[in-house]
């Protein structure tokens, strides 16, 4: 009787389980693996943004608040206002004159900007004169976005407003203090307390 030796024998129904669930647990880990690394990139994506917003939102504030200058604004039709600031936690906004934010750091020009919350992001208007007359023509810079409440806070030397001016002297002065509280969509909280420095009155 002739054996053929190269007859080789196939794999069993165990052993085709065993390399299934093998596989199975593989891919299980291989899945739960990239799904950790989506979520840690998403996690440091969305914080690198908030520190960003974070950044931009402070520097142009506290720039444009040290570089405020106090004189009466005035409305678009060219009459003047009794407030050299105007804000207030019912129109979510606060405005005020400064020295224009350029690449030419020896500009003078001085610019009416308005900050304000609009469509769930906080955003920087800048108009192109002290006095416009036009209300739609500015440049706008989004600071923040996702935002769920925006609350506005103004000081003098010794008290906290929600609106400002807050009577005859204080039409007349910058605040002392300016608090900007924001709360995002995921209940996180970010909040800006800045001293403009002027403590004089417009005469």
């Amino acid at each position: 009787m002739i054996i053929n030796k190269d007859h080789q024998k196939g794999f069993t129904l165990i052993e085709v389980l065993i390399s299934i669930v093998i596989l199975s647990l593989i891919a299980v880990i291989t899945s739960n693996f990239l799904e950790s690394s989506i979520q840690s990139r998403d996690l440091v994506s969305g914080k690198s943004q908030d520190i960003y917003e974070f950044n931009l939102l402070s520097s142009t504030l506290n720039e444009d608040l040290i570089n405020a200058v106090n004189v009466p604004l005035t409305n678009f039709r060219g009459d003047r206002e009794k407030a050299t600031f105007i804000g207030g936690a019912n129109t979510d906004s606060f405005s005020f004159t400064t020295k224009a934010i350029t690449q030419d750091i020896s500009s003078k020009d001085l610019v009416r900007v308005q900050y304000v919350l609009d469509n769930q992001s906080l955003v920087r208007r800048q108009y192109y004169a002290a006095s416009p007359a036009n209300p739609l023509e500015y440049m706008e810079t989004v600071l923040f976005e996702d935002i769920n409440n925006l609350q506005l806070e103004f000081a003098d030397k010794t008290r906290w407003f929600y609106a400002w001016p807050q009577g005859q002297i204080t039409q007349r002065q910058i605040p002392s203090l300016v608090k900007v509280l924001i709360t995002t969509n995921q209940d996180e909280s970010f909040e800006w307390i800045v001293n403009p420095n002027i403590n004089t009155l417009y005469e």
